[in-house]
């Protein structure tokens, strides 16, 4: 059995959803594979051969029986290179530039169910708490909550938390940081602290899988920057805010970069707004405070070089 090799790791010179806007969609000329796959003996990368010989470009193809990750799509480039990871639906290909060219899977632009009427915030006079202009931003936003995730246990618990932390008097951006603040002061990443860690109350849960990281923060206690991020993702999408996830690489404080997952909101305007809540909690930790702003609706001009090489952004539902 062939292996499908990766010509690269999907990447982007800067936040992806940043470039949204000016989207290059090379529109889905799908098909499952009528060709083949071979690979590259001078480069060792997969390239897919139509039945005529000729390289095929610019599709994507649906990886047939008999390979790894069959079913799966890739998304095929110039002179037949695929040029994205496998992914599990075909979506826009967006032209980086350089040669660089990254997926946009995210299939989820509202929360909320089809035909649902909007909800609009609470009004606030009250000032911006870390970055000006952010307030204002999500006030505007029309809200389309999500009356479950697909798991009793979790929606319980979820129903339990707001109770707790969300009044009727709340604007939207007060709403977001009630969660941020939750997650921060309630959860810990065990390689930066001590604590007990169980998983037996997480529930078996067949429902998409941003909403199944959420339940192993929320129901363990602890987890790491992608537990972290579904978690709010899951929380500002109970109150309508269409949230997503992005993947990629945030900067260490010693220098370089690391892997990463964190949250993102788009404005109206086209700026992407960046909300953090691990980067906060660690440095949070690190100060010896409860919390930190620091990466809470931060505009992705104020935190550049921040974050880089998003591979992709995930919020996609079933």
């Amino acid at each position: 059995m062939m292996k499908i090799e990766k010509m690269r790791k999907i990447t982007g010179r800067a936040v992806m959803a940043a470039v949204l806007a000016v989207v290059l969609c090379l529109q889905p000329c799908m098909s499952v594979a009528a060709g083949y796959f071979i690979t590259d003996p001078a480069t060792m990368l997969t390239r897919y051969v139509e039945d005529d010989g000729t390289f095929g470009e610019f599709q994507w193809v649906q990886i047939p029986s008999g390979y790894m990750n069959q079913g799966r799509w890739v998304y095929i480039g110039p002179q037949g290179y695929i040029i994205t990871e496998d992914c599990a639906v075909p979506g826009p290909v967006i032209d980086m530039g350089n040669g660089v060219f990254a997926v946009d899977q995210r299939v989820r632009s509202a929360t909320g169910a089809e035909g649902q009427q909007p909800l609009f915030s609470v009004q606030s006079a009250q000032r911006d708490l870390q970055y000006a202009g952010t307030r204002q931003m999500l006030d505007a936003i029309a809200l389309y909550p999500d009356a479950s995730t697909g798991s009793a246990e979790l929606d319980a618990l979820l129903d339990q938390i707001f109770a707790q932390i969300i009044t009727p008097d709340m604007d939207t951006h007060d709403k977001l940081k009630a969660c941020y603040d939750y997650l921060m002061t309630t959860f810990f990443d065990p390689r930066y602290e001590e604590g007990a860690v169980s998983y037996e109350n997480v529930p078996g849960m067949d429902i998409f899988s941003t909403n199944f990281d959420a339940a192993a923060l929320f129901f363990s206690g602890s987890g790491v920057c992608d537990n972290f991020a579904a978690a709010f993702a899951v929380m500002s999408w109970k109150i309508g805010v269409p949230m997503y996830i992005a993947g990629g690489y945030t900067s260490r404080s010693g220098g370089g970069y690391t892997p990463h997952a964190w949250c993102q909101l788009d404005g109206a305007d086209g700026t992407v707004y960046i909300f953090d809540p691990h980067i906060d909690y660690l440095l949070a930790l690190r100060s010896g405070k409860t919390s930190s702003y620091a990466r809470f609706g931060a505009p992705s001009s104020k935190v550049a070089g921040k974050y880089t090489d998003v591979t992709m952004i995930f919020d996609k539902v079933k």
